[in-house]
């Protein structure tokens, strides 16, 4: 039970905004070697990160979480359980949880899973079918709530590469490829599946789009083009979440403005600020 709502639903934005600016920051670092033309393994190791991090962010905005916690997290827990009359209901272990707010009961419900990627993919699917079909069901224009739900259920055939991974970790997969297996023609020497790092930037730089547009495709690497295409959108949401946020917020200590926003900022007038 949450016994102080607010307080927590401002620790879920305070996370959400911190992984966000990791995610735009890091996207913002993604840069060609000219010397290595068709060199794209760091690019891919740093878009991976950098939609895993929006990830994170998108699903605490819906009051979805992910988190690691030691022994001492969750003796904290069962004590505060114990203190409202609960009999302790976590094994005392240090692992992996994923836990999903409920607004109607106040309450966090978290569940002990075994891998970190894989099951936070998994979390941001469940997030994105909720999302998919709730909002179906709000007020507004018919033929545009449709074609938002379409793009989100667009987004998860994505990171399930159609049918071929269930819990949506497409994007794990190909990093782990490319990470420890060398694979796609990502590392020296190159070969045929090779893309050029210039077209990858290129594509890659649409997450700040306030509609992202997908090319076509590359006849080098289907596999490459699927990937970086959506961890684009995958930040990409992540951006557009924030400028909803802020344009319904008439809060001017809105987190996100105080920020992601203003790191979004000094990217666009090239200032340094202490934030």
């Amino acid at each position: 039970m949450i016994n102080n709502d607010y307080a927590f639903n401002h620790m879920l934005a305070f996370d959400s905004c911190r992984m966000a600016s990791a995610a735009f920051e890091t996207m913002e670092n993604i840069q060609a070697v000219p010397r290595l033309p068709q060199s794209y393994g760091w690019i891919a190791i740093k878009c991976y990160y950098a939609s895993f991090f929006a990830a994170h962010s998108i699903m605490r905005s819906f009051g979805y979480t992910c988190n690691q916690l030691e022994k001492g997290h969750i003796n904290l827990l069962n004590d505060y359980g114990l203190a409202l009359g609960l009999s302790p209901s976590i094994k005392p272990e240090a692992g992996f949880f994923v836990g999903k707010y409920d607004h109607s009961n106040t309450s966090l419900e978290l569940a002990k899973m075994k891998n970190t990627h894989e099951d936070t993919w998994y979390c941001l699917v469940k997030c994105l079918e909720m999302l998919s079909e709730k909002v179906l069901y709000i007020s507004g224009v018919t033929p545009k709530k449709q074609a938002l739900s379409a793009a989100i259920d667009d987004l998860i055939n994505h990171l399930k590469d159609g049918n071929r991974f269930s819990k949506g970790n497409y994007l794990s997969h190909f990093r782990n490829a490319v990470n420890y297996r060398q694979e796609f023609h990502s590392w020296h020497p190159y070969g045929k599946n090779s893309v050029n790092s210039e077209k990858i930037i290129s594509l890659i730089s649409s997450w700040k789009s306030d509609e992202i547009q997908l090319l076509a495709g590359w006849k080098e690497s289907k596999d490459a083009y699927r990937f970086f295409s959506t961890c684009a959108v995958v930040v990409n949401f992540s951006y557009l979440l924030m400028k909803l946020i802020l344009d319904n917020s008439t809060n001017r200590q809105n987190l996100y403005r105080r920020w992601p926003n203003k790191l979004l900022n000094m990217l666009r007038t090239g200032e340094s600020q202490i934030c």
